[in-house]
């Protein structure tokens, strides 16, 4: 039977100040945890707490993983070649970057092979100064002014590329170095013009006159050069690209035409 109390008995029972009449809270006052047995207290600890500390981890998880996630599955470029004033299409560049990158092993999600055939002088200048450029092909004349400049590896300075001197004579391209002091004291408008004071020639770039693949690239120069940046961070990629280039004994299928290379 439901009870029922006048006015005057509810206002007496606001104003009692007995234990049973006051609001009880749900959670338990700092003194009152500092009492509790260490049983209590994880007892507590899992009642109040558990599922937000869950709540946490589970999305330090999220969080990891997805850094993980994005660091491990995101392919890098492990071979970049810039071609300057040449014919490639534009076309034609993703069969030839994914031919050589299956002949370089390259795990396509992880490593790929970059073909730039539209950067400008300063941006090139950029990509050598930074270490992004790890080949560049062009032709005679081009190639001469990054070749004065000391932009390649050289076999006179450097034994890395003594490969060079496996191939005969008439593929070895050799330029003078000029200076900042030889620029200085060049007395004409044009510092184009300027001539190198010392006379020693760099065996610095090999020349791709009768490389097949370099046709089947698109690449149309009469005498075109290739060389290595002394900045590459690929040099093993590079060197081994070069050869490729100068090997006529292994083809090139392009997966254009049959998705496979030998």
């Amino acid at each position: 039977m439901a009870m029922h109390f006048s006015e005057e008995d509810q206002e007496k029972l606001k104003n009692n100040k007995s234990e049973i009449y006051k609001k009880r809270e749900d959670k338990p006052t700092k003194d009152e945890i500092a009492n509790l047995s260490l049983k209590g207290k994880i007892r507590h600890f899992l009642d109040y707490y558990m599922k937000a500390a869950i709540a946490v981890v589970v999305a330090l998880c999220l969080v990891v993983g997805f850094i993980v996630h994005t660091i491990t599955d995101t392919a890098v470029c492990s071979l970049y070649i810039a071609v300057k004033h040449d014919i490639i299409t534009e076309e034609q560049v993703p069969f030839v970057e994914e031919a050589i990158g299956q002949y370089l092993g390259f795990d396509p999600d992880k490593e790929y092979v970059t073909i730039n055939i539209s950067s400008t002088d300063q941006q090139l200048q950029t990509y050598f100064y930074s270490g992004t450029a790890d080949i560049l092909i062009t032709d005679e004349e081009h190639f001469k002014d990054w070749g004065q400049a000391e932009y390649f590896y050289a076999t006179e300075t450097n034994k890395e590329v003594a490969f060079y001197e496996e191939y005969e004579d008439k593929y070895r391209y050799r330029t003078q170095y000029v200076t900042g002091e030889d620029v200085l004291n060049n007395t004409t408008k044009d510092t184009l013009d300027t001539e190198a004071s010392d006379k020693t020639e760099y065996n610095c770039g090999l020349y791709l006159t009768d490389s097949d693949k370099y046709r089947q690239m698109g690449g149309a120069h009469e005498k075109p050069v290739i060389g290595i940046a002394t900045t590459t961070k690929h040099f093993q990629e590079a060197k081994k690209f070069v050869k490729f280039m100068m090997d006529n004994s292994k083809e090139m299928t392009l997966e254009e035409f049959s998705g496979e290379i030998e």
